[in-house]
């Protein structure tokens, strides 16, 4: 794998690119590129495969002020032609999914085939629902104290993201059903310095709240995989893969069982792969 920096009008974005072939782009969840590894190594031997830092994240450029995920997309635009890439497949994770969402709306002949995964409190169909959904996930990383005139919330401010750091690194309600093993603590070590990378958390997923992916779907002409992560943690929400099928005309619908928890782009990288050239092949 190599890696190296894009310049675009929007920031220098970081990226790692391995195998050669049609490009696919891989867009992550919040966090970096490093998430990718795993698939990019299955999927280069057939694609030319490119996973860049979104802005703010990992080693890319900081975010504009006031972000949305139109400036998000625009940015990975640029970094399309960075590499003089006409068209790519794209594949996008939880925040990937709705950038490319956006760019598959937005610029329809820059984007072969899409695959938009998530799990299914990230893919929730109706738009106020996703968001109260997504909030009950991220609200302690996101919360934000009012201004003390002592200066006391700065402590707090402090003390409600290590809390948040420590809990990634050390869940112990999650650990009591997983195997003890180097790789569970490798990846939970790559989560937190993700996290202790990203500039502008509560902007990102501001920019996600504001926008409604539903009716970006509905514009959507690429021939499209949905690909639901279902978890045993997620089992009281209702499945959402058959509603956000009927937003897409002709696509399809895939599910994952992630039942042995970590990251499932890392986890289940076999399956999803599997998934991702069974449909770019057909």
């Amino acid at each position: 794998m190599k890696r190296g920096y894009a310049d675009t009008p929007q920031g220098q974005i970081h990226y790692i690119t391995a195998g050669e072939g049609e490009p696919l782009l891989l867009l992550h969840k919040t966090g970096s590129s490093r998430q990718y590894e795993k698939m990019m190594s299955l999927l280069a031997a057939r694609y030319k495969v490119l996973a860049p830092d979104n802005l703010g994240s990992g080693n890319s450029d900081p975010l504009p002020p006031g972000v949305r995920i139109a400036d998000m997309a625009r940015s990975m635009v640029g970094f399309m032609d960075f590499f003089g890439l006409e068209k790519v497949h794209l594949f996008g994770f939880h925040t990937g999914n709705k950038i490319a969402t956006e760019m598959a709306a937005a610029w329809p002949s820059r984007v072969g085939k899409l695959i938009l995964c998530g799990h299914t409190h990230s893919i929730m169909a109706d738009h106020e629902a996703l968001n109260a959904a997504l909030m009950a996930v991220v609200e302690p990383s996101i919360r934000k104290f009012d201004p003390e005139p002592d200066g006391s919330h700065l402590v707090k401010q402090w003390a409600a993201e290590f809390s948040a750091l420590s809990a990634l690194w050390w869940d112990t309600t999650r650990l009591a059903g997983e195997p003890l093993t180097e790789e569970l603590f490798r990846q939970r070590r790559e989560r937190v310095i993700e996290m202790l990378q990203i500039r502008g958390l509560d902007q990102v997923y501001r920019a996600i709240f504001n926008f409604d992916r539903g009716e970006r779907m509905k514009q959507i002409k690429s021939p499209t995989l949905l690909i639901e992560v279902a978890t045993p943690q997620e089992k009281p929400l209702p499945r959402q893969g058959e509603k956000l099928v009927k937003l897409i005309a002709g696509s399809r619908l895939a599910t994952v069982e992630h039942t042995r928890g970590g990251n499932v782009v890392e986890v289940e990288a076999e399956q999803l792969v599997k998934l991702i050239l069974d449909f770019l092949k057909g």
